[in-house]
């Protein structure tokens, strides 16, 4: 799987076959405790070991490889991480909606998911899956940087590369297999935007059950007064 190009700027030779083989081994082309080299990397992609090197210890904090002495094994991304992930997303959206709430700016923010929102449906309508990416992950992200939370933003940003490969991944094969799911998808957004606009928790928790319900099976955990 090609790693998309538009995402390829500012980065350095490190990142960028960090993100290629994020991108392969979250999409399952790479076998569970594989191993794999710097020698066979630096030769895929006709670099020297160094950067190399700095991929492999970006992976390593990604928990997709654990570093050896003659090279790397590829853990196992299954379904479990996903979940994990799921957790660590419900965790941090949640408390930023409690936050988000209470601005007084909040009318620009709802603004601006209104925005996100509508360059998603673009996106689908070209059927350009990094641009709907991209997008989709802006619209969360809008809502955790106005918590203006410095540690919890930094968790986000730790989890963003991951989370975009998840979501591209994702999209991807929805536009080649299920193009008319995304009238669901677009409409579970939708709800997220009513949620925070009209400050309802109710609504809000039902939000999270909607867009996250496939990949989460505990999402009452986190809203336990929404779910009974």
């Amino acid at each position: 799987m090609e790693f998309p190009k538009q995402w390829q700027q500012q980065m350095s030779k490190g990142e960028w076959i960090a993100a290629c083989l994020r991108l392969n081994m979250m999409n399952g082309e790479y076998e569970s405790q594989q191993v794999i080299t710097e020698n066979q990397i630096a030769k895929q992609f006709n670099v020297s070991r160094s950067p190399v090197r700095d991929a492999f210890k970006i992976l390593s904090q990604d928990r997709l490889i654990q570093l050896e002495r003659m090279g790397a094994e590829v853990l196992p991304f299954d379904e479990t991480k996903q979940q994990e992930m799921t957790d660590m997303r419900l965790m941090i959206e949640t408390f930023a909606f409690t936050k988000v709430i209470q601005r007084e700016d909040l009318p620009s923010i709802v603004h601006a998911m209104y925005q996100a929102l509508e360059m998603m449906k673009v996106s689908v309508k070209f059927k350009d899956p990094v641009s709907f990416t991209e997008h989709d992950i802006a619209f969360h992200e809008l809502m955790v940087n106005a918590c203006e939370h410095s540690y919890l933003t930094h968790l986000w940003m730790q989890m963003k590369p991951l989370m975009l490969c998840l979501v591209y991944i994702g999209m991807l094969r929805r536009m080649n297999e299920d193009i008319e799911d995304f009238n669901r998808i677009i409409h579970n957004h939708q709800k997220f935007v009513e949620a925070i606009e009209q400050k309802d928790r109710g609504l809000m928790y039902e939000a999270f059950r909607l867009n996250f319900s496939d990949l989460n099976n505990d999402i009452g955990a986190f809203w336990s007064d929404q779910a009974k």
